[in-house]
């Protein structure tokens, strides 16, 4: 069985649910979620609130869902899912209201213990958003108790992605403890942002927030990331003159000799060839300098010089021959004829279409030769 179906197994209706003394229950300490068991001992109070309000629910409706439970000892319980409605259970039994002394729960003794996390990690998500930091550590020591249990089956229960598994994790890396352990970065989105940025960036985001006793934000990182590419100048350009070697000169010089084509020759004007009062030899600047043409014709096709380009109509082209204009008729002319006028011409003159329309020039043009 799948671990999706698993878990939508796991209060199935034949699982039979007993009352049992909410004292007689503890929370398992590997249990993901740390908010009801701060070190100080101090509960946030929205943490407070929001398990005041699931009470006042249960006292007015009544417990809809049973408790997940396994028992441990004789007679004693530990919590697999459902730890928020025994602690509103409990608060209800200490504010003297009745039917609060015993929970309904259903026990379980035939869950791995791999499993149980799963079904732990998978309640509270469900019931309850957990920090990014609580859920790594609870996946790093999930992953280091049982290395069996694979990082998809875990991003299947969390309905996330390979790769969220890996970025809640880097909360947990070493490298980030100075702003993950201080609470200057809470959540893994925002470790993700402010990773790439450079070294002395991310010192001044950290004495930022350090100074006015905040958490960083995306807004922050997102200023700082405006901040350097604002900062980030063009490098200086040259000015004046560039240094070339002599060497490099020369052989520029040589290869424009030997590239050169026939009867075309490179003529520097005269400023070039005097260069500029004050500035060395091996030095390049740009004069200007006159235009290098061809010294004669000798270079282009005699043919291609004799020829001119006439963009005609066929109806200019047929004047042009019935009054004998054009006595070579020889010459190539290209037509842009549509396809479906070149196919009626093949089937007037009496040739065959082809099955491509690619062939139609073709085999007009071979209809053409046969008919001359």
């Amino acid at each position: 069985m799948g671990t999706l179906d698993f878990l939508n197994s796991l209060e199935a209706p034949t699982a039979q649910v007993i009352s049992i003394d909410i004292d007689s229950i503890e929370p398992d300490e590997k249990q993901p979620r740390k908010r009801f068991r701060p070190m100080d001992g101090n509960i946030d109070d929205h943490v407070q609130t929001a398990l005041e309000e699931l009470a006042d629910d249960i006292a007015a409706v009544g417990l809809t869902q049973p408790i997940i439970v396994r028992e441990v000892d004789d007679g004693r319980y530990n919590i697999i899912a459902g730890e928020r409605r025994w602690r509103a259970f409990r608060l209800n039994r200490d504010r003297g209201l009745p039917d609060s002394q015993a929970i309904p729960a259903i026990v379980r003794q035939d869950l791995v213990a791999s499993k149980l996390r799963l079904v732990q990690l998978s309640e509270n998500l469900q019931r309850d958003d957990l920090t990014d930091l609580e859920v790594a550590r609870f996946l790093r020591d999930t992953l280091d108790e049982y290395p069996d249990l694979q990082k998809q089956e875990l991003a299947k229960v969390m309905n996330k992605s390979g790769q969220y598994i890996s970025r809640v994790l880097a909360l947990l890396d070493p490298k980030w403890a100075d702003v993950v352990d201080f609470g200057l970065i809470t959540y893994a989105s925002l470790l993700e942002q402010f990773r790439p940025l450079p070294p002395e960036v991310q010192e001044q985001l950290k004495e930022k927030a350090r100074a006015e006793g905040r958490s960083l934000t995306s807004g922050d990182i997102r200023a700082a990331k405006e901040a350097t590419k604002v900062e980030q100048k063009a490098p200086p350009q040259p000015t004046g003159p560039v240094g070339v070697s002599a060497e490099l000169v020369a052989k520029v010089e040589d290869l424009i000799a030997q590239q050169a084509p026939e009867n075309e020759t490179y003529r520097p004007s005269a400023a070039a060839k005097a260069g500029t009062t004050g500035v060395s030899r091996d030095r390049i600047k740009d004069t200007g300098g006159d235009a290098v043409i061809p010294a004669g014709t000798g270079v282009l096709s005699a043919v291609a010089q004799q020829k001119r380009e006439a963009r005609l109509t066929l109806q200019q082209i047929a004047t042009m021959l019935n009054n004998g204009a054009l006595p070579d008729l020889s010459h190539t002319v290209n037509l842009s004829l549509p396809v479906e006028e070149m196919k009626q011409s093949i089937t007037v003159l009496g040739g065959t279409l082809p099955d491509d329309d690619s062939q139609l020039p073709t085999v007009l043009a071979a209809t053409i030769n046969k008919l001359a």
